[in-house]
């Protein structure tokens, strides 16, 4: 057997370091594709439920509002430049996936809970969160429950193919407990389900059932259970394989909270001036935009368009009465902190 000789395997070795150090990585190099389509057709496509305040919900005149249509009107304003190229496509626990695999939408909000088979299973990746929830329970006072223990063999509503199902399943099995599920996708269906008294106890994330119980007639006819089972990270999903497309999602998520952070709001966007850290998240200097293949004065074009978080929660959460707890600042005692943009 002929074997190289030393020479010939040092001239190998300096010729592919060379190569190394010549080429950048293909992550720094290659576009988004999915911003590319982006681009191209002149939107953003987010998919998030059709009924589910204070996330997502079309008012009396059509118009989507809510905390994740912020976000995804955040995104158009970051990638085309107008928060008014931001298209809802209404999914519900059965199609979110489904619709984010076939690229019908390109990035999945929602209220989705960041989960490991979500990301190793479904070819999914978590962008960012931007609500910090927990699962709970509404029954209607007249039951006369006041703790969570006190629904053992009760009828409880719930999507199918979610977290909350199988929540619910793993805390009456540890607990020794049982429930009869009534499973039905369409959120409204659930809602109108529990109104009409087919299930004893509507579950899902505790923004949402509060949000829920204020829009009805007489809320103080129901009752949110103190208890919350689970801790859920809520927030943006995309597919995998486009890190692009995943640095322009997660900075668009932290924007508002860097922007809460530094102090200054909506009106602020257009406002010289002194402090760098301000004047890098304006497009003032850092070339930070560049790097991601956006316009400078994208997150200035955020800042516009949506303010600074604490401005999208008292826009869209505040009026439900739920304090902001986990969702305040870090440095406030709360979950929210975003690192430093330059």
């Amino acid at each position: 057997m002929n074997r190289p000789s030393a020479r010939t395997r040092l001239t190998t070795a300096l010729v592919l370091l060379l190569s190394l150090l010549a080429s950048p990585p293909a992550s720094a190099a290659d576009p988004s594709t999915t911003l590319a389509r982006i681009q191209a057709r002149g939107s953003v496509v987010c998919g998030m439920q059709a009924d589910n305040p204070p996330f997502s919900l079309p008012d009396s005149q059509g118009r989507w509002q809510g905390l994740d249509v912020d976000s995804c009107r955040a995104l158009a304003a970051a990638t085309l430049g107008d928060p008014a190229k931001a298209t809802i496509r209404a999914v519900t626990g059965l199609t979110r996936f489904p619709a984010l695999q076939s690229g019908e939408i390109d990035v999945l909000l929602g209220s989705t809970t960041w989960l490991t088979t979500r990301e190793t299973a479904l070819g999914l990746v978590f962008a960012g969160a931007n609500y910090f929830s927990g699962q709970g329970f509404l029954v209607r006072r007249s039951l006369g429950v006041n703790r969570i223990a006190e629904l053992d063999g009760a009828s409880i509503c719930v999507p199918p193919g979610s977290s909350t199902e199988v929540i619910l399943q793993d805390w009456f099995r540890r607990h020794g407990g049982t429930f009869r599920p009534v499973v039905i996708d369409d959120p409204n269906q659930i809602q109108s389900a529990f109104l009409s008294n087919r299930c004893d106890a509507f579950t899902r994330d505790m923004t949402g059932l509060s949000g829920f119980r204020m829009r009805q007639p007489d809320p103080d006819e129901f009752l949110v259970l103190p208890e919350i089972i689970t801790m859920e990270p809520l927030g943006a999903f995309i597919r995998k394989g486009d890190d692009g497309w995943l640095d322009i999602v997660r900075w668009t998520l932290l924007v508002p909270v860097v922007a809460e952070q530094l102090e200054i709001g909506a009106a602020d966007a257009d406002r010289p001036s002194a402090v760098p850290d301000v004047r890098r998240l304006l497009g003032l200097e850092g070339g930070i935009g560049a790097s991601m293949g956006l316009d400078a004065r994208w997150a200035a074009n955020i800042l516009r368009a949506v303010g600074n978080y604490g401005e999208m929660w008292q826009r869209h959460v505040a009026p439900t009465g739920l304090p902001r707890g986990l969702n305040r600042l870090w440095s406030q005692g709360g979950l929210m902190y975003a690192p430093p943009l330059r």
